[in-house]
């Protein structure tokens, strides 16, 4: 396909995906679905006269479709300021388990039937939901310019869910773990930690209408992240609408605070070899203590902003898994935030009066380019003399996360934790946020 293509565009890349997926559903706590999905597609990106045309299938069977369908969208394309992926060895990246591969359905059902048991024994009342996937990737990526790549992934994931429905009052816990290798998901320590969580939520609190400290747990931490996230991008940077734009090298945070992006963590969701461009993933730190290190590239912002790709264009969204279907776009791997000294009961037990932060509903409200957020706490405590003294119910939180990861944090945990398959991060300890409650 690529020597055909030779001859009537400037470039071509051709990226191809084959997965197999087992995902397996408990709803009310019985065992509702389990199946397994095969799916296989085939992405082509051309440069036609300095434009971009693209187009996809599932048959993999006919190419000519599939040149002819991106050579017609080439006419209409976006310009296209770079070329694509040339000849580079990417990193050794672990990303293949093969007891995930052999994992049989049957114990799939099991583990989800143990989680749901065990929530049980602590309130048959809840209504339950466990959902369990594994899924073996095949990746292939071929480009006019000499790069060519291939790579096997696996993945397996777990999600619980326990609901509590009361007059006027409705809870919902979540947790969840997700990896490329099996042993790092562990079904009972997820349903350990959830039933903690409802363990804390017994009892409820109102906390006062103020500015307060708020400990944001591990999972809370993307109220503060999902901000950076859009900042950071380089297509925000170039576009001009991210207040770090002039900023590199600068001191724009704390100096406790520095956050590394890394595609090459073991084992991690989002770790591979190359990015769905071609493109070697890296470690790279963005924010090294406070100061502005690195923005995120794809080709193609790369190409109009002057910069090199960091190996950042994929194909999915942000909680999303790869799709030949979406053109690539900047979209981070594994995010770590540094952790401090101190751990998740000390930082708690220095608190006179606040708040923790555990899951929010409506992420995203706010004004995210400026770094200002607005949520509901959906598991959030009120904490008074370094006790939990009750779950918060009606109760908002906002702020800039610029602000306040620059002038008011307190404490970083010592213990970094896995949260929604892309960040690891410590508790975050943040003063002077505002708190409404009603």
């Amino acid at each position: 396909m690529l020597e055909k293509l030779k001859r009537k565009v400037e470039g071509a890349e051709v990226y191809e995906i084959r997965s197999r997926e087992t995902p397996v559903r408990f709803r009310a706590g019985e065992l509702e679905s389990a199946k397994s999905v095969e799916r296989a597609g085939r992405a082509l990106r051309i440069i036609k006269n300095g434009r971009l045309g693209y187009s996809t299938t599932t048959d993999l069977e006919d190419p000519q479709s599939l040149i002819e369908n991106a050579l017609a969208s080439a006419e209409f394309g976006d310009p296209a300021p770079f070329r694509f992926a040339t000849k580079a060895k990417p990193p050794e990246v672990r990303c293949f388990d093969p007891a995930v591969e052999r994992l049989e359905l049957e114990r799939m059902i099991r583990m989800g039937e143990e989680v749901v048991d065990k929530i049980r024994a602590y309130n048959p009342e809840l209504h339950i939901e466990v959902g369990l996937s594994r899924a073996v990737e095949e990746l292939s990526l071929v480009t006019t310019e000499g790069q060519e790549l291939r790579e096997r992934g696996t993945f397996f994931a777990l999600s619980v869910e326990a609901q509590r429905t009361e007059e006027g009052d409705i809870l919902i816990v979540y947790d969840e773990a997700a990896s490329r290798s099996l042993k790092e998901v562990d079904h009972d320590q997820v349903a350990d930690s959830l039933i903690t969580t409802l363990r804390w939520c017994e009892r409820l609190a109102r906390p006062p209408t103020k500015e307060m400290p708020v400990l944001f747990t591990p999972r809370g931490a993307i109220v503060l992240l999902l901000p950076l996230m859009v900042g950071l991008s380089g297509k925000s940077v170039f576009l001009g609408t991210s207040p770090l734009k002039g900023k590199l090298g600068e001191r724009a945070f704390a100096r406790d605070f520095t956050l590394v992006d890394d595609g090459t963590v073991p084992f991690a969701p989002r770790s591979s070899r190359f990015d769905d461009e071609g493109v070697p993933t890296s470690k790279r730190a963005l924010i090294d203590r406070g100061e502005v290190r690195q923005f995120l590239y794809d080709l193609k912002t790369a190409g109009v902003a002057k910069a090199e790709s960091t190996g950042n264009g994929f194909k999915s969204g942000l909680l999303s898994g790869r799709d030949f279907k979406n053109p690539p776009g900047i979209v981070p791997t594994t995010w770590t935030v540094s952790p401090g000294g101190e751990s998740f009961e000390q930082l708690l037990s220095g608190l006179k009066e606040g708040l923790i932060v555990d899951q929010v509903l409506g992420l995203g409200q706010g004004n995210i380019t400026s770094g200002e957020f607005s949520n509901n706490v959906a598991v959030g405590f009120y904490v008074r003399d370094g006790e939990i003294f009750g779950r918060v119910k009606n109760t908002m939180i906002a702020g800039n996360s610029y602000e306040l990861l620059r002038e008011r944090l307190i404490g970083l945990g010592s213990e970094v934790k896995w949260a929604y398959g892309f960040f690891r991060a410590p508790p975050i300890l943040i003063d002077g946020v505002g708190v409404v409650s009603r």
